[in-house]
């Protein structure tokens, strides 16, 4: 059976990071080093559904689809973050604050749906965040610069969509598709 490896996710506006990233790249530029993520595929994630039978999707696509829609909420994107552990991180991510908590109504009302469906609960809390940097090697003085600079302010955006994307992974990097 074909399979489509399967997120549910927002993509944020691009314009506001594309006039900071190269900023924060030159911050960390002498601290670390890794993969960059592309512009045009920054998103935070509700829910990763993994491989999923390319016939389960329309049954997917039914159960979320009042969710799929545009929500009329600020999102800032005003803190640096790191994933993993303070002494090997491995993401430099933006943060990402929504003051009506409409963010978190739908990753549980996503979260619920999709268990009572068969995936399995999430074991992590639920923390919205936009990878920025896939961190490979870090200097001695990366947190040092980290500190300096983790109340990096990026911007916000008025409003957000939620979508069910399609990822196929490259050797150049993911290409996502936006399912519905």
């Amino acid at each position: 059976m074909e399979t489509k490896r399967l997120f549910i996710a927002s993509f944020v506006a691009e314009y506001l990071f594309a006039r900071h990233i190269s900023d924060i790249q030159n911050i960390f530029a002498n601290s670390s080093s890794g993969k960059w993520s592309d512009l045009n595929n920054l998103h935070f994630t509700y829910k990763f559904l993994g491989n999923v039978e390319i016939n389960k999707i329309p049954e997917i696509i039914d159960l979320m689809k009042d969710l799929f829609t545009e929500y009329p909420s600020i999102i800032k994107f005003n803190k640096l973050g790191l994933l993993k552990s303070r002494i090997k991180p491995q993401v430099l991510y933006s943060s990402i604050y929504n003051a009506d908590k409409s963010v978190f109504n739908n990753f549980k009302e996503i979260e619920n749906r999709l268990v009572k469906y068969g995936f399995p609960k999430e074991k992590q809390k639920f923390m919205p965040h936009v990878t920025l940097l896939r961190i490979k090697k870090f200097e001695e003085n990366f947190f040092d610069v980290f500190e300096q600079n983790k109340e990096f302010y990026i911007g916000k955006q008025q409003k957000y969509k939620i979508n069910l994307v399609s990822s196929t992974l490259t050797h150049s990097g993911p290409i996502y598709e936006i399912l519905a």
